[in-house]
C-alpha cells in the first residue's frame, strides 16, 4: 500500500520546508518523550529521596560542585524546574509539530483538489455519463483529505513513533542490562507479535468495511444531489415520502457499517493495553523476584510504556492505509484517467476571420452503452448557410452538434473545418469559433451581468447590455431590483425558463462567433416572446454558419435548408419543398399537428 502512496509525496514539494520543520519538532518531541521523563525518574529522583547509591555520578557531582552537596535547597528547585522544562519542551515541540504538519496537510489537500478539479474539467462528456455527481464530488472534495492522512499524518507518525520507540528501547536495554533485568526487554519484544497480529486482523476487516462505506456514501450523496436538483418533479408526483424513506434507509445502512467499523477500531487500543498490562505484570513479578529497586522499576516501567504506545500507533498507520484503499481507488480512477480529447502538441492556426466549410466524412459514433448515435455521416455545410436539423428525439441531431464542439470524438471518420481535421486545431481556439445556445441553459450562481459576460470575458458593460437588448432580455433585467447586478440562484432557478434562455441567447450575441448552434433556443418562450426573438435570431444567424436544432418545423420558418435525421443517419438534405417530395420521413413530420412552416 505504501507504494501507491509514494507518488502523492510530490504534493509536499511546494511546502517542503514547513513539512520538515514539523518533522524536526516531532523528533524533539519523540526524544523528550522517550528519554526525557525516564531519565528524570531514573537519574534525578533517587538523590532527592536520599538514595545516593542509585543516583548517577554526574548528578551527585552536580550537587557537590554547585550546591555543596545539599539537595533540599537550590538543587531541589533546579530538579523540580527540570520537570516542567522537559514537559515545556515536549509541549512546544508538540505544538510546532502539529501546526507545521497541519500547514503541509492543508496544502496537500488543496493541491490534490486542484489537480482533481482540473482533470474533471479536461475530461469528455462521456466521463460525466459514466460517473454519478456524488461520486465525482466525493472524489474532488472528500477523498483528498484522506490522502493527506496517508501522506502527511502517516509520514509524521512514521518519524515520531519509531524515534520514540528507539529512544525508549535504548534506555530500556541500557538500564535492564545494568540492573540485570534484561527480561523486561524480552517481555516488551515478546508481546509485539501479538500486537502486530491483532492490528493486521483488524486492518483487513476495516479495509472491507471501508469499500462498503465509500460505495454507499457515494450513492447517498448522488441521491441527495439529485433530489435537491429536482424539487418540482418530487412535489408534482408526491415523491416526498419516498425520497425521505430512501434517504433514511441508506442512512441507516451507513450507520450500521460505520458502527461495525468503529467497533473494530475501538477493540484495537484496549486490546493492546491489555497485552501491555500483562507484560508489565510479568515485569513486576520478575523484577521483585530479582531484587530490583523501586526507582529502577518505575524508570523501566515508563520506558516500557513508551515502547507500547508507538507500537500501537505504528499499527494504527497500517489500519489507516487499509481504510484508505477504497477512496484511493476512486480518486485514482479519475486522477489517472486518460484525457482522450485534447489539443495536439503543434496545433494548426485557424484562419481569421474564419469562413470555412463544415464537412463530415464517414463519421460513425456510439456512446459507451454501445448505442449507435450516428452512422455513416457524409455532409458538407458551406460557410454562411443556415441549416435546420430535423428529426425525432434521439435521432442524432444534438450528437451531430456536440461532435462539432469536440465534446465527443468520432469512432470513425473525421470532421473538417475549412478542409482541416478539427483534431489538428487547438481545442480552445476551436470552441471559440462556436456559439452554443442549449435547450435547457444552465446559469451560474453569480450576477446576471457576469452570466452574460461568459460569452466574452473581456466585454465591456456596454457591450453586455447591448447583447441583452438584442436577445430581448434587457427589459426584464432592468425591472429587477438590482438590474444587471441581480444575483442568480444555483442553476438559475430564480428565473423563468424563458428568462434563462434569453440570457443564454445574449451570451451568443456577445460571443459573436462565425458558427452558431441553436438547440431549440426558443422552446421556453411564450408565443409573444417567441415572435419577438425570432427576428432577433434571424439577425444573429446572418453572416455565419448556423445549425438550428428543431423539434417543430415552425421553428424553421425562415430557414430554407433542412437536414433530416432518423436513427442516427441523415436521410434527407435540401429545401423544404424538395424534401416534402423526396423524403417520406420529413413529410410525416411536416404532416403532424403543430408543425407549420
Amino acid at each position: 500500500m505504501l507504494k501507491r502512496i509514494l507518488p502523492y509525496f510530490r504534493y509536499i514539494k511546494p511546502v517542503w520546508f514547513k513539512f520538515f520543520l514539523g518533522i524536526a519538532f516531532g523528533i524533539i518531541y519523540s526524544v523528550a518523550s522517550g528519554l526525557g521523563l525516564p531519565v528524570m525518574i531514573k537519574e534525578v529522583f533517587p538523590i532527592l529521596f536520599g538514595n545516593l547509591s542509585e543516583s548517577h555520578p554526574w548528578i551527585i557531582s552536580l550537587a557537590d560542585n554547585f550546591f555543596e552537596g545539599k539537595v533540599d535547597g537550590g538543587f531541589l528547585l533546579l530538579c523540580c524546574l527540570a520537570i516542567p522544562a522537559v514537559i515545556l519542551i515536549r509541549t512546544i515541540s508538540f505544538i510546532g509539530n502539529g501546526y507545521y504538519m497541519a500547514y503541509a496537510g492543508i496544502s496537500v489537500i488543496q493541491s490534490i483538489q486542484i489537480d482533481m478539479y482540473k482533470k474533471v474539467q479536461s475530461l469528455p462528456l462521456s466521463f460525466f455519463n459514466k460517473y454519478k455527481t456524488g461520486e465525482i464530488n466525493s472524489a474532488v472534495m472528500g477523498y483528498p483529505n484522506q490522502i493527506k492522512v496517508a501522506v502527511v499524518d502517516t509520514s509524521n507518525d512514521l518519524v515520531i513513533q519509531p524515534l520514540t520507540l528507539i529512544s525508549a528501547t535504548i534506555f530500556l536495554i541500557s538500564e535492564s542490562l545494568q540492573s540485570k533485568s534484561f527480561f523486561m526487554v524480552i517481555i516488551g519484544v515478546a508481546s509485539a507479535p501479538f500486537i502486530v497480529f491483532l492490528i493486521k486482523r483488524i486492518g483487513t476487516y476495516l479495509a472491507t468495511r471501508s469499500k462498503q462505506i465509500v460505495a454507499l456514501s457515494e450513492t447517498l450523496a448522488s441521491s441527495v444531489i439529485e433530489s435537491f436538483q429536482s424539487p418540482i418533479e418530487i412535489r408534482a408526483y408526491n415523491l416526498e415520502k419516498k425520497q425521505i424513506s430512501d434517504f433514511m434507509t441508506k442512512l441507516r445502512e451507513l450507520f450500521k457499517l460505520n458502527l461495525k467499523s468503529t467497533r473494530f477500531s475501538l477493540v484495537m487500543s484496549p486490546s493492546i493495553e491489555f497485552i501491555s498490562g500483562l507484560g508489565i505484570a510479568f515485569a513486576l513479578f520478575f523484577g521483585v523476584k530479582n531484587g530490583m529497586g523501586e526507582g529502577d522499576f518505575f524508570a523501566l516501567l515508563i520506558a516500557l510504556y513508551m515502547i507500547y504506545t508507538p507500537i500501537k500507533k505504528i499499527g494504527a498507520i497500517q489500519n489507516k492505509l487499509k481504510v484508505l484503499e477504497a477512496p484511493l481507488n476512486r480518486l485514482e480512477s479519475i486522477l489517472n484517467k486518460e484525457v482522450t480529447i485534447c489539443s495536439p502538441e503543434n496545433p494548426k492556426p485557424i484562419s481569421k476571420p474564419f469562413e470555412g466549410t463544415i464537412t463530415f466524412e464517414g463519421v460513425n459514433f456510439g456512446y459507451e452503452n454501445h448505442k449507435t448515435a450516428l452512422k455513416d455521416i457524409n455532409v458538407t455545410i458551406p460557410f454562411g448557410k443556415n441549416v435546420g436539423l430535423v428529426g425525432e428525439s434521439g435521432a442524432g441531431k444534438s450528437t451531430f452538434a456536440n461532435l462539432l464542439l469536440r465534446l465527443y470524438e468520432p469512432d470513425e471518420g473525421r470532421i473538417l473545418f475549412g478542409g482541416t481535421d478539427i483534431r489538428e486545431y487547438d481545442i480552445k481556439e476551436l470552441r471559440e469559433l462556436i456559439s452554443y445556445v442549449p435547450q435547457s441553459p444552465i446559469l451560474f450562481n453569480n450576477s446576471i451581468l457576469e452570466n452574460i459576460r461568459i460569452g466574452n470575458p473581456d466585454a465591456s458593460e456596454e457591450a453586455i447590455i447591448n447583447a441583452a437588448k438584442l436577445a430581448n432580455a434587457h427589459k426584464f433585467i432592468s425591472e429587477m431590483e438590482n438590474g444587471y447586478q441581480t444575483m442568480i440562484s444555483e442553476r438559475g432557478n430564480s428565473l423563468s425558463g424563458g428568462q434563462r434562455q434569453r440570457i443564454s441567447i445574449a451570451r451568443a450575441f456577445l460571443k459573436d462567433s462565425p458558427i452558431l448552434i441553436l438547440d431549440e433556443a426558443t422552446s421556453s418562450l411564450d408565443n409573444k416572446a417567441d415572435k419577438e426573438i425570432k427576428e432577433t435570431l434571424k439577425n444573429l444567424c446572418k453572416g455565419r454558419t448556423s445549425l438550428i436544432i428543431a423539434h417543430r418545423l415552425s421553428t424553421l420558418e425562415d430557414i430554407s435548408k433542412r437536414m433530416v435525421f432518423q436513427n442516427g443517419q441523415i436521410i434527407g438534405y435540401g429545401e423544404h419543398e424538395e424534401l416534402l417530395k423526396s423524403c417520406v420521413h420529413y413529410k410525416e413530420i411536416a404532416d403532424k399537428p403543430n408543425t407549420s412552416v
